[in-house]
């Protein structure tokens, strides 16, 4: 009977050790911020998918992965990002398509709001065309320094059309996505969770 009992207690105690590993990093099949299928959004623009991970042998660095119905460079300006919150800042990283050399462009940083608040900066990243994932690779130093065991929160994914200077032309962003969307009856915006923000993600290294 000890013996059951001490199986048990070891067993309980894996469990609750290796169990927290197991759900603060994500991955394709685990991400933090999953969205339902969408018929009414452009392929481009369609987030199915979005999670954060780390490396071991590369500590210094955050990874982010956006999972889209497709990705293609042949669309107006496009921003596909992934958002958090770090200590109360607003963080976020993305992949910024059309905006000449280079034409994929990655950036990432802290901050929201006016001149010197914003602190963004270009950094690494890979897109696959073919499986539509996109993956930033971000320094922690532009992310207002994360450090081991500290959370983000209110994770979300935007992905969105931008017209630039059709909009000096009298096109605000309000009447140039209706516009389309009376036409072709579907979005260029894309907000993933639907409603509220996916899941925590704990820093690990």
């Amino acid at each position: 009977m000890k013996t059951k009992i001490v199986g048990l207690f070891v067993c309980m105690l894996l469990i609750t050790t290796i169990l927290p590993i197991t759900v603060i990093a994500g991955d394709e099949q685990n991400p933090e911020i999953q969205d339902t299928p969408e018929d009414d959004v452009f392929p481009y623009l369609d987030v199915i998918s979005a999670w954060f991970f780390e490396k071991s042998d590369e500590p210094g660095y955050l990874f982010t992965s956006l999972k889209l119905t497709e990705i293609t460079g042949y669309r107006f300006k496009q921003h596909l990002t992934i958002h958090w919150d770090h200590n109360g800042i607003e963080c976020a990283a993305g992949l910024f398509i059309g905006y000449g050399k280079p034409w994929f462009a990655f950036d990432a940083g802290y901050g929201h709001g006016w001149w010197f608040q914003e602190h963004y900066v270009n950094i690494s990243g890979e897109y696959n065309l073919s499986t539509g994932i996109f993956t930033c690779k971000i320094p922690k130093e532009v992310i207002n320094n994360p450090k081991q065991g500290d959370v983000l929160t209110n994770t979300s994914a935007q992905a969105f059309q931008r017209f630039g200077f059709i909009g000096r032309l009298g096109f605000d962003r309000i009447f140039l996505p209706s516009l389309i969307y009376s036409i072709f009856k579907k979005s260029i915006l894309d907000i993933a969770p639907d409603t509220g923000y996916g899941k925590d993600y704990i820093i690990q290294y």
